[in-house]
C-alpha cells in the first residue's frame, strides 16, 4: 500500500516538474530575445562598414542593442555620432539608420546625425543630390533677401527607425529638416523630446508609444502624414506655432499635462477622436482649414478655440465635456458647423462659452438620443443670457421634433391606418410647422413683423378696392386717379420690400411664401370675387362702409376691440363716415388693416353695422381672427427674444 502511495507521490512530482519546466522554458526564451548587447566601437565600425539591404535602400542596423551615450566626452561617444555621420554623406543615396529595439543611455544628440548645412540658393553642400537639393527647397522656402543672413540646418538624408526603442536621456533634434520618414513606434521616451523648429518632409509615425516628459515641437512643419496614435503624452506637449500639411491622428492617445497647439495650422483633417485630456486643451489662434474630430473624447479641463479660424467642421459627436469649452472670438466661415449629437455635459461647470450667434452654428442629426444634449445646451446659453442662441437650439430641437412627426405619419402601416391614432399626430405635426415656418420657433422677429406687414397692406388693398370700386350700381363710384397710384404703389412697395426682407433674413423664404399665401389668398379672393359676382343692392349703397371714433385722436391700444361699431345710441353718435374726399383717405384702409392685426392704430376705425353685406363683414372677421393668432405668436416671440421680457414662461 506504502509502495502504492509512493509510485503515486512520484508520477505527481514528475508531472509537476515537467509543468514548471515548460512554463520557465519560454520566459528563458524570452529573456533571450530580449538581451541587449552593449554596442563598442569595433562592433560600430563593422556596422557602419557593412550596409544591410533593406528593400533596395542601404540600412546602418543599430538594432538591438545597448547604446551607452551618458558620457559626452569619452572616445565611443564622439565616433558613435562621428561614423554614422561619415557614412550618410559618403553614400550618394539616402541611408537608413536602424536604432529599432535598442535601448539609449543618455542623451541622444539626434541633430548630429544629419547634415550640418545652410539653405539657400548655391548654399546647399554639394553632398546632396539634385533631387534632394529640389525636396529642400521646397520644404524649406528661404526669402531672398541680401540682408538676410543664410540660415543653417541640420538635415537628415535618410529614415530613422526608433521602433520599440528606449531613449532613457533627452533626445534633442531642434533645428533639422528630415527628407524621410521618422518611424518610433512602440518606442519609449523617458526624458524630455525636443523637436521644435523641425521640418518633417516624410510621414511622421510615433504610434503607441511613451513620452514621460515634456515633447517639444514649436515651430514644426509637418509635410506628410503625421501619427501620434494611443501615444501615452505624460509631460507637457507643446506643438505651438507649429504647421500640419496632411491628415494628423492623435486618436486614442492620452494627455495627462497641458496640450498647448497655439497659432499651430491645420491643412487637412486632424483627428482627436477618443482621447482623454486630463489639463487643458489650447487652441488658440489656429487655424482649421479642414475638420477637426474630437469624437468621444473627454475634456477634464478648460479647451480653448480662442480667435480661432475654422473652416469646417468641429465634430464633438458624444463627447465627454467637464469644463469649459471656449469660442470666444473664433471666426466661422459659412462652411464651419459644430457638431454636439451625443454631447454629454458631466459636471455642474460644463459650459460653451462663445460670442453671441454661436447656436447657429451648433449642429445635432437626430432627436432621438439627443434630448439631454439639446436641454443641457439650451439651459447653457441661458444660464450665459444669450437668449438668441438659445432659442435657436430649441428652434432646432422643433425642427428635429418635426421630423420625427413626419416620420412617424409616413411609416403608417395598413394595420396602424384602421386604429386611427396616429390622427392625433397630424394637428401637432401642422401646428410645430406653422410656428417653425411663420416664425422660426418664436425666435425671429423679423421675420414675424414681415409677415404682418404682407397681411396689413394685402388686407388694406382689398378693403379699399371694396370701398372705393363699386362700378356696377346706379352711380358707379370709382376712387380717382391719384388715389388709385397711390394706393396701389404703396401695397406694391410694401409688399416687395417685405419680400426682399424675406429672403434676407430667412433661410426658406419660398416655403414661408407658400403657407403665408395659402392662409392670405384663397378664402379673400373667393370673397372679394362673390361680392362683385353677385353684386350689391342695399340702401346706404353711395355711402363708405367704414366709420370712425370722431371723439378722439390718439395713437390706442386696441386688443379687445371688435371690428363692427357698438349699436348703443350714445356710442352711434360718436362713429361718422370716413371722408372719401380727403387726399389722405387711403390711409383709413391701413389703419383699420393695423387695427386688425396689431391691435394698434391712430383712430378707432370700424365697419358700419346698417346695411352692411355679410360677405364684406366675413371678410373683415377673417382678417380680425388672424390677427388674433399673429398677436399671440408676436408676444409669445417677444417674450423669446428680448431678454427680461418674461410675457410666458416657458422652458
Amino acid at each position: 500500500m506504502a509502495e502504492n502511495l509512493m509510485s503515486v507521490y512520484s508520477q505527481i512530482t514528475i508531472i509537476f516538474l515537467c509543468l514548471l519546466c515548460c512554463c520557465i522554458l519560454p520566459f528563458q526564451a524570452n529573456a533571450q530575445t530580449e538581451q541587449r548587447n552593449y554596442l563598442t566601437l569595433e562592433v560600430l565600425n563593422n556596422r557602419v562598414s557593412n550596409l544591410v539591404q533593406n528593400e533596395g535602400k542601404d540600412k546602418i542596423d543599430l538594432s538591438n542593442f545597448m547604446i551607452n551615450l551618458s558620457n559626452s566626452d569619452n572616445e565611443f561617444n564622439q565616433q558613435f555620432y562621428q561614423e554614422i555621420n561619415n557614412t550618410i554623406n559618403k553614400r550618394a543615396s539616402p541611408v537608413e539608420i536602424d536604432l529599432s529595439n535598442s535601448i539609449i543611455q543618455g542623451d541622444f544628440k539626434l541633430n548630429r546625425l544629419g547634415i550640418f548645412s545652410a539653405v539657400g540658393e548655391g548654399a546647399l553642400s554639394s553632398l546632396f543630390t539634385a533631387s534632394e537639393k529640389e525636396q529642400i527647397d521646397r520644404y524649406y522656402p528661404v526669402n531672398q533677401n541680401i540682408t538676410q543672413q543664410t540660415p543653417r540646418i541640420y538635415i537628415f538624408r535618410g529614415q530613422l527607425n526608433f521602433t520599440k526603442t528606449i531613449f532613457t536621456g533627452e533626445v534633442e533634434g531642434d533645428n533639422s529638416l528630415f527628407l524621410q520618414p521618422i518611424i518610433a513606434t512602440d518606442a519609449k521616451f523617458q526624458n524630455t523630446v525636443k523637436l521644435d523648429r523641425d521640418i518633417f518632409g516624410k510621414e511622421v509615425d510615433l504610434s503607441n508609444s511613451i513620452l514621460k516628459q515634456n515633447i517639444n515641437l514649436k515651430h514644426s512643419h509637418f509635410f506628410s502624414t503625421a501619427k501620434f496614435k494611443q501615444v501615452e503624452f505624460q509631460g507637457i506637449s507643446d506643438f505651438s506655432n507649429s504647421q500640419f500639411e496632411a491628415l494628423t491622428e492623435f486618436d486614442r492617445s492620452l494627455f495627462k499635462q497641458v496640450t498647448n497647439f497655439t497659432h499651430t495650422v491645420f491643412v487637412r483633417p486632424i483627428n482627436f477622436s477618443n482621447i482623454i485630456f486630463s489639463d487643458r486643451l489650447i487652441f488658440a489662434k489656429s487655424k482649421f482649414l479642414d475638420s477637426l474630430l474630437l469624437i468621444n473624447s473627454t475634456f477634464e479641463k478648460t479647451v480653448t478655440f480662442r480667435d480661432i479660424y475654422i473652416n469646417a467642421i468641429i465634430n464633438l459627436q458624444d463627447a465627454h465635456l467637464i469644463d469649459r469649452l471656449d469660442f470666444s472670438n473664433a471666426f466661422f466661415t459659412p462652411q464651419a458647423t459644430i457638431n454636439t449629437s451625443g454631447l454629454a455635459f458631466d459636471s455642474a461647470e460644463a459650459k460653451i462659452i462663445g460670442d453671441r450667434g454661436i447656436g447657429k452654428l451648433i449642429n445635432i442629426d437626430r432627436l432621438e438620443a439627443n434630448e439631454t444634449v439639446l436641454r443641457n445646451l439650451i439651459r447653457n446659453f441661458r444660464s450665459l443670457e444669450q437668449i438668441a442662441d438659445a432659442n435657436y437650439i430649441e428652434y432646432q430641437r422643433e425642427q428635429l421634433k418635426a421630423q420625427q412627426l413626419r416620420d412617424r405619419l409616413t411609416r403608417i402601416s395598413w394595420q396602424q391606418v384602421f386604429t386611427w391614432g396616429w390622427i392625433s399626430l397630424i394637428p401637432q405635426w401642422l401646428t410645430l410647422n406653422l410656428l417653425l415656418i411663420l416664425g422660426d420657433y418664436g425666435t425671429n422677429i423679423n421675420l414675424i413683423f414681415t409677415i404682418g406687414i404682407i397681411n396689413i397692406s394685402f388686407f388694406s388693398f382689398l378693403f379699399w378696392l371694396i370701398d372705393r370700386y363699386r362700378p356696377y350700381i346706379s352711380q358707379p363710384i370709382q376712387p380717382s386717379r391719384n388715389e388709385i397710384i397711390v394706393m396701389t404703389g404703396s401695397y406694391l412697395t410694401l409688399t416687395s420690400l417685405s419680400i426682399i426682407n424675406l429672403f434676407l433674413t430667412t433661410k426658406q423664404p419660398w416655403s414661408i411664401l407658400l403657407d403665408v399665401g395659402i392662409i392670405l389668398l384663397p378664402i379673400p379672393i373667393l370673397i372679394t370675387s362673390l361680392i362683385y359676382k353677385q353684386g350689391r343692392y342695399h340702401k346706404l349703397l353711395h355711402t363708405t362702409y367704414f366709420v370712425e371714433d370722431g371723439s378722439l385722436r390718439q395713437f390706442r391700444l386696441l386688443i379687445g376691440r371688435l371690428p363692427i361699431m357698438p349699436r348703443f345710441p350714445f356710442f352711434r353718435d360718436r362713429f361718422q363716415a370716413i371722408l372719401w374726399s380727403k387726399r389722405w383717405n387711403w390711409l383709413n384702409y391701413y389703419d383699420f388693416s393695423f387695427n386688425n392685426i396689431f391691435k394698434l392704430g391712430f383712430n378707432d376705425i370700424r365697419l358700419r353695422d346698417e346695411h352692411l353685406p355679410g360677405l364684406i363683414s366675413t371678410l373683415v372677421w377673417y382678417q380680425w381672427c388672424l390677427g388674433v393668432f399673429y398677436v399671440i405668436l408676436l408676444l409669445w416671440t417677444l417674450s423669446r427674444t428680448i431678454p427680461g421680457l418674461n410675457l410666458l414662461i416657458y422652458f
